[in-house]
């Protein structure tokens, strides 16, 4: 708590009760990957997406995040999304669990796949981010004033998965990436 506020407030005959008894906000923030994989081999399916936990003991919190699925090859596209929330509480802790995309675990089709020659193996990547925020508050009197809260937590980071287009048979080659 700051003393100068509080000695003030006193010396003025205000209670210090109007002056959080927390002199900082704590804010911590979690990511939660899901198994990132093709769904069989040949199918553009793909199981994706990641959680972003955040907390507070501030009532005013924001996370979000946004990911990005792509292979190495001239015949795909790309899968992307992005998904942030707001929360205000009256009690605290907060807490705030939003996942990306917008439900998880969630199933896209990689655009283009359909298009991979027969017995490829692709090296793909999910990318993704993460973000929360919370909000921030001043307390004081006019020259006088502390700010609590406003911090910010973000991560982002990649990991790698295959898709394999079948050969014909309904297996992936075993030989080289084509």
């Amino acid at each position: 708590m700051n003393l100068r506020i509080t000695a003030l407030l006193s010396a003025l005959g205000l209670s210090a009760l109007c002056v959080p008894q927390s002199a900082h906000a704590t804010l911590t923030m979690d990511v939660t990957l899901l198994n990132i994989q093709q769904l069989g081999v040949g199918s553009s399916a793909v199981s994706l997406g990641h959680v972003v936990s955040a907390r507070t003991n501030l009532n005013k919190l924001f996370a979000g995040g946004t990911m990005n699925a792509s292979c190495v090859s001239e015949h795909t596209g790309s899968i992307s999304a992005r998904n942030a929330l707001p929360s205000g509480l009256v009690g605290v802790p907060n807490i705030l669990h939003v996942p990306i995309p917008e439900s998880v675990p969630a199933v896209r089709n990689m655009p283009g796949f359909e298009n991979v020659p027969a017995g490829a193996i692709l090296s793909c990547t999910y990318a993704w981010t993460a973000r929360a925020i919370e909000g921030t508050y001043t307390y004081g009197i006019p020259g006088f004033g502390t700010t609590y809260g406003g911090e910010e937590r973000e991560r982002g980071d990649s990991i790698g998965f295959y898709m394999y287009q079948s050969s014909g048979d309904g297996e992936p080659s075993r030989g080289c990436i084509h």
